[in-house]
C-alpha cells in the first residue's frame, strides 16, 4: 500500500513538473526587445491580473503602445501604462513588468519600429 501512495505521488509530481509555468510571472510571461524586434516569445495568454515583464536589456530604445504597426489604437481595459498614445518608454536596459487586469486580447506594437507585434491575451 505505501509503494502505490508513493508511487501515486512520483507520478503526480512529474505529471506537475511537466506542465510548466501557466502564468502568474514566469518566465514565460516575458517578451524580450532586440534592437528593432521582439525575439522569442510574442504571444503570451495569461489570466486577468497576471503581469508581462517586457524586458530591452539588449535593445534600444522603444515606445510601447497598444495598437498595430507602429500606430497607436485605443484599447478598452488595457493596462494604464498603454492609455495614451505615449504609451510606454524603454532605453537599451530596462525591463517594466506590467499587470493586465482585464481579460482580452491586446496587440502591443513600437512606435519606433513599426514591424514590432506582440500579442497579449487575457483570459478571466
Amino acid at each position: 500500500m505505501r509503494r502505490l501512495g508513493l508511487a501515486i505521488l512520483l507520478v503526480s509530481t512529474l505529471a506537475l513538473a511537466a506542465c510548466g509555468d501557466t502564468g502568474g510571472g514566469g518566465s514565460s510571461n516575458t517578451i524580450t526587445m532586440g534592437g528593432t524586434s521582439f525575439t522569442g516569445n510574442t504571444t503570451i495568454s495569461i489570466k486577468a491580473g497576471d503581469s508581462v515583464t517586457f524586458d530591452d536589456s539588449n535593445g534600444g530604445t522603444h515606445q510601447l503602445v497598444t495598437g498595430t504597426n507602429g500606430q497607436f489604437t485605443a484599447a478598452a481595459g488595457a493596462p494604464s501604462e498603454f492609455s495614451s498614445s505615449t504609451g510606454i518608454l524603454f532605453n537599451a536596459g530596462d525591463k517594466k513588468t506590467v499587470t493586465f487586469p482585464t481579460a482580452g486580447t491586446f496587440q502591443i506594437t513600437c512606435r519606433f519600429h513599426p514591424p514590432m507585434q506582440a500579442t497579449i491575451t487575457v483570459t478571466s
